[in-house]
């Protein structure tokens, strides 16, 4: 429990910083937007070259396993950049991947993207030292991704899993409704499967379970009742 409000905590103090009020939101914003259909995947936003801007609509960064099965690593919405790796690469001269799996990125609903070549925004770096911040912010909310995921790791009832990345949505891209908080990312139990790298079957009794408990409204949106209560689940 100490871990996830430690969570919480650098959620938050990020969050504080409004991406959509910021030097590099404006720039890359300034492109012109493109628009893509719901199960494409979207090879030309894995471009080396270019830094994405999510203005409607998500995206997951998934893989391949050796068993064949998909694993999603990020799920980018709304106002969300991508990707990082090249940008610290860019700026930096920091690898930090280097692995050999191929990464995909596919739009799990239609989505509206604007882009920027690295080398327009190096540019732009050299006359407005504000945009670090900026990328620091950006750079906060993968540690905080990151940081779920090891949490994650250590949950040993996949109810609890199930509910922890529930949590974690929710924050991301809850909205709050006279039911309770509205996940607004439209979400498959394969792709909470897929999240977590458990079965569907799994993820199913999981959901049926804090159903249930009344702990969530299941539908093709998920609800949160209440936030505390699902918290106590495991704290």
């Amino acid at each position: 429990m100490i871990a996830y409000l430690a969570t919480i905590l650098l959620y938050l103090s990020i969050m504080a910083y409004a991406s959509a009020d910021s030097s590099l939101y404006a720039l890359v914003k300034n492109s012109p937007p493109y628009r893509l259909a719901k199960g494409q995947v979207v090879h030309a936003l894995d471009d080396r070259s270019k830094f994405n801007l999510i203005v409607s609509g998500y995206i997951k960064r998934y893989m391949i396993t050796n068993e064949g099965n998909e694993s999603i690593q990020v799920i980018y919405g709304p106002g969300n950049f991508f990707p990082l790796p090249p940008v610290l690469k860019t700026i930096f001269e920091m690898d930090i991947y280097r692995g050999p799996e191929t990464y995909y990125y596919e739009s799990m609903t239609d989505i509206v993207v604007h882009s920027v070549n690295l080398d327009t925004l190096e540019q732009a770096l050299a006359s407005d030292s504000s945009i670090y911040k900026d990328l620091l912010f950006i750079a906060g909310t993968r540690l905080n991704s990151y940081i779920h995921r090891l949490e994650d790791s250590s949950l040993s009832s996949s109810t609890w899993r199930v509910a922890h990345q529930l949590l974690f949505l929710a924050d991301q891209f809850g909205e709050t409704t006279d039911e309770g908080i509205r996940i607004q990312l439209p979400l498959t139990h394969q792709d909470l499967a897929d999240i977590l790298n458990v079965s569907r079957e799994t993820v199913s009794r999981s959901l049926s379970n804090l159903r249930e408990k009344k702990l969530i409204i299941a539908g093709q949106h998920i609800i949160i009742p209440n936030i505390d209560t699902l918290k106590e689940l495991y704290s």
